[in-house]
């Protein structure tokens, strides 16, 4: 089971990456258009549609890494107000319910991308690019999240029962 997590964590991390590279990308491209609008008054037409779609993989790329890492925003308003045991208790159900959500969302997904595989689905702007390239992140991110949210659940339920 070790070498599964370390397997995953790494996928994770590399996800992350490759989500930082995308939005390098994003930021050079936009100054690129930017400069070549102001120059030379004229732009490059694919670089709109190419930064909503890795916007889109960035979000689903870097989730799950961000949710392992702890990083995502909480309000703790009540929380801080709360003993350690019932921090764990909130915490363990909160994971249970967005790893709930995320796997209704994995559902979701497929059945998204099966049917625009079916009917050849297409986006067409700048570029024709079929959607099933776009939105295979959805539920690629999605599951990875599902698992993550079980693996946290499952460390707080040993956390709060006294197991570990």
């Amino acid at each position: 089971m070790k070498r599964f997590w370390r397997f995953f964590d790494r996928l994770l991390d590399l996800m992350a990456a490759l989500a930082g590279v995308l939005l390098v990308f994003i930021t050079a491209a936009m100054c690129y258009t930017i400069f070549m609008r102001f120059v030379f008054r004229e732009t490059t037409i694919w670089i709109v549609p190419m930064s909503e779609y890795a916007l889109l993989w960035i979000v689903f790329l870097g989730t799950t890494w961000l949710l392992r890492e702890g990083g995502h925003i909480t309000t703790d308003v009540i929380y801080v107000h709360l003993s350690e045991k019932t921090k764990g208790y909130l915490d363990f159900i909160m994971s249970i319910i967005g790893g709930l959500t995320c796997a209704l969302l994995f559902y979701l997904g497929i059945v998204h991308m099966c049917d625009c595989m079916i009917h050849g689905v297409t986006d067409v702007r700048a570029i024709t690019i079929p959607k099933s390239a776009v939105f295979i992140v959805i539920p690629v991110g999605s599951i990875l999240l599902t698992t993550q949210f079980f693996r946290t659940a499952w460390g707080k339920l040993i956390d709060i029962s006294g197991w570990g």
